[in-house]
This record gives structure tokens, sequence and C-alpha cells, in this order.
């Protein structure tokens, strides 16, 4: 045990040791050597206003030092060249109906009657057409029932539908009749998912 003592207690002086007065002794070293160094360079510095020799050797000093460190600078980049990488691929922007339709949708909601006109087509286009397969009907014939209010009442049984399929003439300013009224009534976006509603009810 005695001898397992001493060996442990001669292996921690040595690791405190090496690890508390030789960095000390070290760093005292590169100290000294940083401050010869500065008095060195104020002396060679002072010399050489009064000497072209020592001029002379600044200067090269100089130059060495800049080409050493372009040199290593070099160096690294030669031999550790950077890894070849595929650039970053772009994302790809979807271009389409959908999104030109979204578009206007965004309008439509910030309350420009254009566009909330081209949605509310939209919509009652893509419902008649629908009544129109689940009817087994020619487009002519669904036309001549979105122009008749008794031909859908009896179609639909629903006054929020009719009033929504409703074209009494195939201008312009009928389409923008539902629009007016549902503006002037609760707002478009609530007229308009009202009727949303019951288009997916219909059966």
């Amino acid at each position: 045990m005695p001898r397992g003592r001493t060996l442990y207690d001669r292996m921690e002086s040595d690791i405190l040791g090496r690890g508390g007065f030789a960095p000390l002794r070290q760093r005292l070293v590169e100290g000294a050597l940083i401050v010869a160094m500065i008095f060195l360079l104020g002396y060679l510095l002072y010399a050489a206003q009064f000497s072209g020799t020592v001029r002379w050797f600044l200067g090269f000093a100089v130059i060495a030092a800049i080409a050493g460190y372009a040199w290593v600078a070099v160096a690294r980049r030669t031999t550790e060249p950077a890894p070849l990488v595929k650039p970053a691929a772009r994302p790809r922007i979807r271009t389409g109906e959908l999104r030109a339709f979204t578009a206007v949708v965004r309008r439509a909601n910030q309350g420009l009657m254009y566009s909330q006109v081209a949605v509310s087509t939209r919509a009652r286009d893509a419902f008649a057409e629908r009544t129109r397969l689940a009817r087994g009907m020619s487009p002519e014939a669904m036309r001549r029932l979105e122009r008749d209010p008794a031909v859908l009442r009896g179609t639909f049984h629903d006054a929020v539908l009719e009033d929504f399929l409703l074209l009494r003439s195939p201008d312009t300013d009928e389409r923008y009749r539902w629009v007016r009224d549902a503006r002037g009534r609760d707002g478009f976006e609530v007229a308009l998912h009202r009727v949303l509603d019951r288009m997916e009810e219909w059966r």
C-alpha cells in the first residue's frame, strides 16, 4: 500500500507540476521574447532614420512577411480545395389556373367588386354544371332553367340557391346583380359562404 500511495503521489505531483509550473515558465519565456522583439523593432525603426542598410533590412523583412503570408494562404487553399457542390435548386414557382384564381379570391376578400363577380360566376358555373350532370340535362336546357325562377324553385326548393343561380339574361349586369345584393345585405363573403354551404348540402 505505501508503495501504491507513493507512486500515486508521484504521478499526481508530476501532473500538477507539468500542468501548473511548466505552462507558467513557458508563458514567461514567450512574454520575454515578445518584449524583446518589440524593443528590437523599435530600435530598428529608430536606427532606420540614420542608416540606409537598416531601412533596406526592414523593407526586405516586410516584403518577406507579406510573401510568406500569401504563400501560406495560397498553399492552404490548393491543398484543401473546397468540395464541389451542386448549386441549390431554386424553388419551383407553380403557375396555372388555380394560382390565378387564388389571387382573384384574395382580391375579392379585399372588397374589389370585379373580383367578387369573377368568383361568384365561377362558383355559379361549377354548380350549374354539377346540376346539369346530376339531372342529365343538356347545356341549353340548363340555361333555360337558370332563366326561369319557377323552374329553379321546383328543382332546388332552396331560396338561397335559386337566387344565386337565377340569370334572367346573359347580360353582364345580371351577374353583377347578385354581388350588389350580397354587398348590400350581410356582405359578399358571408353571402358566398352561405351559398357554398347550401351547395354542399344539395343532393
